[in-house]
């Protein structure tokens, strides 16, 4: 019996309640990580934005890059060769490496971008993931602005919320910022529901929080003061009490996924089932895994929360009808695939919409 997998996956839809959840580091920062740098040479005076078109797998990207002097980063991307929506936009913590001082951006599970500050800071050249540049051409770096434009990020973010005495306040796990919360749009559900499950003898206890969200200038609430950077709440999506920051994710590419659940349910192997596996190669754009019965390989591209199976192919054994029927039903799924998120420990593969159609966790160790 031959089974041959093929997935064509058009341009995915681009959504900002995606875009930067897989971009966000979650790892809350150590202490080490929080101090507040001074603005080292090779970038020049801090805050400073950055603008340029570089090439990406999908078409030219435009980025918007601000750097802060307390090591955080905000990054817009918008590619200019896909109808919209087709920006999206990540923070992060940024550090220059030691030794040869390239420019790190976290991005959570995700290798860092790299990038080479030129000119004392004039210029952005950027690198592969190997740290070697992209090309000798003047594509392939960002221009700092004559002053600092930093961007209103629009983004999916996880943090410590918490209330009392009329003021909010959220401590962000990408970048261990602490924000005002305006008391505006989505704002009431999360505070109705902060404070149905805070304790009655812990007024102010943090919570752990998540929600789609708007950091952009507003008034201070201290007389006199300068507007601040504050978050506004767009749509509250869960509280998670007794939780902290969530611990590092592991990474897309080089872990091997597990298949969980299916169409929204949780997965039922039948009788003589291999475990449904996926890995995509942290060096090359080839993956590898099994899809109950028989091997798949093939090749995929990645271009920030997008993600598509061009090709998939399988070997040739035949298994039981219910082992055949249930990968049929994973090649079928792979195939309405558009985009990815990592959710704390597990990956989520969505369709154009943003409905899960394949759940995956970390396969157990061996040994």
């Amino acid at each position: 019996m031959v089974v041959v997998l093929v997935a064509v996956i058009t341009a995915p839809a681009l959504a900002a309640s995606t875009g930067a959840g897989a971009l966000i580091s979650q790892r809350p920062p150590t202490d080490s990580s929080t101090r507040r740098p001074s603005s080292p040479a090779s970038l020049g005076p801090l805050p400073a934005s950055w603008q340029g078109v570089l090439p990406g797998a999908g078409g030219p990207v435009r980025w918007h890059l601000d750097l802060a002097a307390d090591g955080t980063y905000q990054l817009r991307q918008t590619l200019l060769s896909r109808p919209k929506p087709q920006a999206f936009d990540a923070i992060g913590r940024w550090r220059l490496e030691p030794g040869t001082g390239r420019l790190e951006l976290s991005r959570g599970s995700e290798p860092p971008l790299l990038l080479q500050p030129l000119a004392a800071g004039a210029a952005l050249r950027q690198l592969d993931p190997q740290a070697a540049t992209t090309s000798a051409s003047a594509n392939d770096r960002l221009t700092r602005l004559p002053q600092a434009a930093p961007i209103d990020p629009r983004l999916q973010l996880t943090g410590l919320f918490s209330y009392m005495a009329d003021a909010a306040s959220i401590r962000l796990c990408a970048t261990g910022q602490r924000l005002p919360v305006a008391m505006e749009a989505g704002y009431l559900a999360l505070e109705r529901a902060y404070l149905a499950a805070r304790p009655a003898d812990r007024p102010g206890q943090p919570l752990l929080v998540s929600l789609e969200g708007l950091i952009t200038q507003r008034p201070s609430m201290e007389q006199g003061q300068p507007p601040r950077r504050t978050l506004v709440v767009e749509s509250f999506s869960a509280l998670t009490p007794g939780r902290g920051c969530p611990r590092e994710a592991p990474p897309l590419r080089g872990t091997t996924w597990r298949l969980e659940g299916l169409g929204g349910q949780k997965l039922a192997t039948p009788p003589g089932a291999q475990p449904i596996e996926l890995q995509l190669s942290a060096e090359r754009l080839q993956l590898a895994g099994s899809g109950g019965c028989n091997r798949l390989m093939g090749g995929f591209s990645l271009e920030g929360t997008a993600i598509r199976f061009p090709q998939l192919a399988s070997t040739r054994m035949g298994c039981s009808p219910p082992v055949m029927e249930l990968e049929q039903r994973y090649s079928d799924a792979l195939e309405r695939v558009r985009r990815w998120r990592i959710d704390q420990r597990h990956l989520l593969l969505q369709d154009a919409s943003g409905t899960t159609l394949l759940r995956f966790r970390p396969a157990p160790q061996e040994g």
